[in-house]
């Protein structure tokens, strides 16, 4: 279990779901974990149960769409690490006020997409000098099965899932001549209670284009995308850049 060993981590919404299975996964592997999240509360309680079973973790409280409030948590966190190998963009998440472009306002997209896109840049922008100072690293993006195939009428969640993609090809090839790898996950349904209760929603809708019964490998759980992004954060992956992971089930291919 070290295949993350000595590795410094930057994890983002590290309080619950994937980012907290996820930290829970880099920890066992040997990793040093930042976990950052704006939620404290639930931030400190993973915190401690982590260090009480001897693994390495620290909590930074972070607004990511506030780019001073995440160049501060940065500063202060990876500086007293002494270094950076690994940022985790996984802070996001669709709601239930998304809808057809018609049906949401400018007001709400201009939101979602700071939410999904602008705090990917801002946190990519604060640990690129901590990264490149360690001689590299890697930085894994969450986008999500939707930017492949839009099944379900959320156009906010799903411009900015779209945008990941393309954002994290974009970076690969600028950043590789510093030796940092750019990829991201694009999961189907991982069953965090919020992903529990989006489901709901989406169902009581109606409005899927695909049957669940369809897709049997395609729900799963926070780990098992914690574990895709081990892969991706770890050397046997070395040679993957600037890829989106479809880790769905197949929903986006067929």
């Amino acid at each position: 279990m070290d295949r993350l060993a000595n590795k410094i981590a930057y994890v983002t919404g590290s309080a619950g779901g994937i980012g907290a299975a996820s930290v829970r996964r880099f920890a066992q592997e040997g990793a040093t974990v930042i976990m950052a999240d704006i939620n404290g509360e639930a931030n400190e309680q993973l915190s401690s149960e982590l260090k009480s079973q001897g693994f390495n973790v620290t909590t930074v409280r972070v607004d990511s769409r506030d780019e001073a409030d995440v160049k501060k948590s940065f500063d202060k966190a990876v500086s007293s690490r002494g270094r950076l190998d690994i940022l985790f963009n996984c802070a996001g998440g669709s709601t239930s006020n998304d809808g057809p472009v018609d049906k949401i306002s400018n007001d709400f997209l201009e939101e979602t997409l700071r939410l999904e896109v602008v705090t990917v840049a801002s946190c990519s922008r604060a640990a690129l000098p901590y990264l490149r100072a360690a001689g590299g690293g890697c930085i894994i993006n969450m986008s999500s099965f939707v930017a492949f195939r839009s099944a379900v009428e959320i156009h906010a969640y799903i411009a900015g899932k779209g945008a990941i993609k393309s954002l994290t090809s974009a970076m690969a090839r600028s950043y590789a001549k510093d030796n940092i790898r750019v990829n991201a996950i694009a999961p189907g349904v991982a069953l965090s209670e919020r992903a529990r209760r989006r489901i709901d929603e989406i169902n009581s809708k109606s409005d899927l284009t695909f049957s669940w019964s369809d897709y049997p490998f395609a729900t799963g759980s926070p780990i098992d995308i914690a574990n895709v992004a081990v892969f991706l954060a770890s050397d046997e992956s070395r040679m993957i850049n600037g890829q989106t992971i479809r880790a769905d089930g197949g929903l986006s291919v067929y």
